[in-house]
């Protein structure tokens, strides 16, 4: 997969995003806004969005960082939430950027620049966040912060997406930022590019779970899936009459639940599992024989 994206923000003006769409574009990543507070929301971001959506164009959002402490980087998740909760269904992940702008802020505040172990303290804090409210989640670097910046730990715990204008990335990573003086029909001035090589399509979840096959039992036995999760999980059946699912009790974050084969020979239901504020995701098919 390698797909043609843009990343905007109210730098970039209003946009045309019907002449971005037939110019071949695929996606936009969008500034949500930075901060935290909901108060600095991207002037643009409900137009973008709006439009991005009108277009028929894939959409994500990232959001500009100036925290100071782990507390401040929860505060500016808060933020991020409020804004882009009501357009969920229309985001494919939330990225993260913290980056030159953000130490000189620091600085400005503190009188000296903050450590790196604050720096991965705070952009993790941000992310293990949206993660566990069932995003999406990746980090916005460039190759001086993968290897000065970022552990590798860090590094190993997000999908990334590196500003890299050398040509093809100098490290894996699920989406490239290649110029910042692109030009695109819709767009008056520069704007930035981006390849896009992950598919992000499949929801995002905070429910882990300990069966991903497709499985197959006999009419009236039972299979059990054990699910973790820090808040309460929803597991349903995609269609009625075919298995009963049977919740035990929540041992802290973790669930079992049965699944009773009810249905005649043949048929077939998919498994869904959700946490409070996610769509549904399927997770295997069950079949009775």
């Amino acid at each position: 997969m390698n797909e043609k994206w843009i990343d905007v923000s109210a730098h970039n003006g209003e946009i045309g995003w019907k002449q971005v769409a037939a110019s071949g574009v695929r996606g936009a990543v969008l500034r949500a806004g930075y901060g935290n507070s909901p108060s600095q929301m991207d002037t643009r971001f409900q137009n973008n969005i709006a439009g991005t959506a009108a277009a028929g164009l894939k959409t994500a959002v990232y959001w500009f960082s100036y925290a100071d402490s782990e507390a401040d980087a929860l505060a500016e998740w808060a933020a991020c939430k409020k804004t882009i909760e009501p357009y969920r269904g229309k985001i494919l992940f939330v990225a993260y950027d913290y980056e030159y702008s953000s130490v000189n802020y620091y600085k400005k505040v503190h009188g000296t620049a903050p450590s790196g172990k604050l720096i991965n303290s705070m952009v993790n804090t941000f992310l293990a966040a949206a993660q566990q409210d069932g995003w999406n989640a990746v980090l916005y670097l460039n190759n001086d912060y993968r290897l000065n910046v970022f552990t590798p730990q860090t590094l190993g715990l997000w999908s990334l997406w590196l500003a890299d204008y050398s040509g093809g990335p100098d490290a894996d990573c699920a989406l490239q930022q290649t110029t910042s003086f692109g030009t695109v029909p819709g767009i008056s001035g520069r704007v930035d590019l981006d390849a896009v090589f992950r598919d992000f399509s499949a929801a995002a979840t905070s429910v882990e779970i300990d069966t991903t096959m497709d499985l197959s039992r006999p009419h009236g036995e039972f299979y059990t899936v054990k699910t973790v999760c820090p808040r309460q999980v929803s597991l349903t059946a995609g269609t009625g009459g075919i298995v009963t699912v049977v919740p035990f009790p929540r041992n802290g974050n973790e669930q079992l639940f049965a699944l009773v084969a009810v249905g005649g020979p043949g048929t077939e239901t998919g498994i869904y599992t959700a946490a409070p504020g996610e769509k549904p995701l399927k997770r295997f098919v069950y079949r009775v024989t």
